[in-house]
């Protein structure tokens, strides 16, 4: 059944990227530090992504090449999570940026060259200090120099400052800036430009103001705050996605107007969000698979039962089925989301893919706490990996977009009907539910997905009709609208738990995977398991029985489970967590025997 789990995980190109990576990966360079100041452990991470970069031996960007480049988001995710930014700002945000909104352009082929060679490494400047985590509401300038026929980008106050762009470390770097581009005063809207920070030798460029930030203690990164004194930019770095701008000043844009091209420049986010879906699965299913197969090795003398494996008790099986159940949720949503991308990124598309990120960001949270509190003390060894997994999943709270304004953007367009048609599926009746088919499951979730929806649009209708503020009617529904946004959510993950299941041909593995699916689908509705009393959709009783549902799925999954983990396909290697292993008391004591000989036998 292995291979039939692991096939809904990875395409067959999986195993060939894989294969190179494993030479790229196995140098001395990926050695776990021990030791490091700040400012070493930064470096390190920076030769680790030129080593990687010379390894793969680039002629084009790697966003051309997606399922290469979501195996090495993957894997430098599992690596080393601070690795992980490096990779996907460089390789999907920066890069990203200059071929959406440079696109049918040849003057920039010798910018992209430099990036694909890594002699310059990429980071996009976006939010500001001042300005909380929105996208949208930026003041740093870019005014265009008419005689000159160049652009001077500026910071006009410290709250525009851009934060927290990881570029204190003294390497070359180039930076894509979002900047209000100004002409003769007037606010043509937010564009992108190419601008670059630190010159071959690591030095600041002429104008570009560095003040580096102490890196946290979860995530070691080389944040800094980053201004603009005067800086000149040559007229061809502007990313001007179709826009025109003549000599004499005389401005043109097929995005129509200001707002609507600052909302066209927000998409490029979608690539970071990609990555986030796929690097945050991959350390879920690590997370999953090592918590797992610990479980089975660690014994214990409990009052009940003497030298068990702790898996056993289902106060170990309930969290970690649990969370074995999450990870391969988001493997199966990492599979779509790495997928070819459409040719046009709808408005659809993008809220979808914002959703998704927000869900698999979650359960990348769940899965890697379940897994450091089920291992007990040994969950908070650095060796084992929780806590460099937990603390990527934590920062995507707001990296890439903050997980909270994303719902709320996603209701506003749900509530407006763009591109959108609440679902029409009828409520499960009582004889259905307690067969708990995913039919049901995706009947449970459509239905009240229609519902919040219906309240939230006869809420701001009502609003509306008395004469309420813009700011007041959304704030009184915000959390009825996170609530929409995270049921059609909901309902986008059980569509793709769905059809994951409809493809396994094997009655076997299709069973398994059934009921751990099913677990999952158990446990997000009983989070909401008095919403749904409250609307006739569970009764009391089907309310009282969750907990005893969620034991006999375990207790059906259990002869399953170490299969089901060895199906995440996670390369163990890469992730060196002491206690996946049988034998978990001699690979921590051999792992720390060269910094400890007294353990040494």
């Amino acid at each position: 059944m292995r291979s039939t789990f692991t096939s809904l995980i990875h395409k067959p190109a999986y195993e060939g990227h894989a294969k190179h990576l494993r030479e790229v990966f196995a140098d001395p360079l990926f050695d776990r530090p021990t030791g490091l100041d700040d400012s070493a452990r930064c470096d390190l991470t920076y030769r680790r992504l030129k080593h990687i970069n010379d390894g793969l031996g680039l002629t084009a960007p790697l966003l051309e090449d997606r399922e290469r480049l979501f195996t090495l988001v993957e894997w430098a995710a599992l690596a080393d999570p601070s690795l992980f930014y490096g990779v996907f700002l460089h390789y999907c945000t920066t890069m990203g940026a200059i071929q959406d909104f440079g696109r049918g352009r040849d003057d920039l082929d010798d910018l992209i060259g430099s990036m694909v060679n890594m002699d310059t490494i990429g980071s996009l400047m976006m939010t500001e200090a001042g300005r909380g985590n929105s996208n949208a509401n930026i003041r740093t300038q870019a005014v265009y120099d008419a005689e000159r026929q160049e652009f001077v980008l500026r910071t006009p106050d410290p709250a525009a400052v851009k934060f927290p762009p990881g570029v204190s470390s003294p390497f070359p770097r180039t930076a894509v800036v979002s900047a209000r581009l100004m002409v003769d005063g007037h606010d043509r809207g937010l564009f992108f430009f190419v601008v670059p920070i630190r010159d071959a030798d690591g030095r600041p460029c002429d104008g570009v103001r560095i003040a580096p930030q102490r890196p946290t203690a979860i995530l070691p990164l080389d944040c800094a705050l980053v201004s603009f004194e005067d800086v000149r930019v040559p007229f061809r770095h502007w990313l001007r996605d179709g826009a025109t701008l003549t000599p004499e000043g005389e401005f043109t844009d097929p995005a129509g107007d200001a707002l609507t091209r600052t909302r066209r420049l927000l998409s490029v986010i979608r690539h970071a969000w990609e990555a986030a879906v796929v690097g945050l699965s991959a350390v879920s299913r690590a997370s999953a698979a090592v918590a797992v197969r610990h479980a089975h090795h660690r014994r214990t003398s409990g009052r009940h039962a003497a030298d068990v494996p702790v898996i056993t008790y289902r106060n170990q099986q309930r969290p970690l089925f649990g969370a074995l159940a999450a990870a391969y949720v988001t493997g199966f949503v990492a599979a779509t989301v790495a997928a070819p991308e459409k040719p046009v990124a709808s408005a659809r598309t993008i809220r979808t893919t914002s959703l998704l990120k927000v869900t698999v960001d979650r359960l990348a949270e769940r899965v890697t706490i379940r897994a450091r509190q089920a291992a007990g003390a040994l969950g908070f060894f650095a060796d084992n990996r929780y806590l460099d997994y937990q603390g990527l999943a934590h920062s995507f709270n707001t990296a890439a977009a903050d997980n909270q304004m994303m719902l709320l953007d996603g209701a506003l367009t749900l509530a407006a009907g763009v591109e959108y048609e609440p679902p029409a599926h009828a409520a499960p009746t009582r004889a259905e539910r307690d067969r708990f088919t995913p039919e049901v499951w995706t009947a449970l979730a459509a239905t009240r997905e229609r519902l919040l929806h219906q309240e939230l649009t006869t809420a701001l209708r009502t609003a509306t009709e008395a004469g309420r503020s813009t700011l007041d009617m959304w704030n009184e529904n915000n959390a009825l609208a996170e609530a929409l946004s995270e049921a059609h959510a909901f309902s986008l993950v059980l569509d793709t738990v769905r059809t994951a299941l409809d493809s396994v041909a094997d009655p076997a593995a299709k069973a398994a995977l059934t009921d751990l699916c099913a677990l999952y689908a158990t446990e997000e509705i009983a989070a909401h398991d008095g919403w749904y009393l409250a609307h006739g959709l569970l009764d009391a009783d089907e309310v009282r029985s969750l907990p005893q549902r969620v034991n006999e799925l375990c207790e059906r999954i259990a002869p399953h489970a170490l299969e089901l983990a060895e199906g995440l396909d996670v390369p163990h290697e890469v992730v060196g967590a002491p206690i996946a292993e049988a034998d978990y008391v001699h690979a921590l004591t051999a792992h720390t025997a060269v910094a400890h000989p007294d353990l040494q036998a």
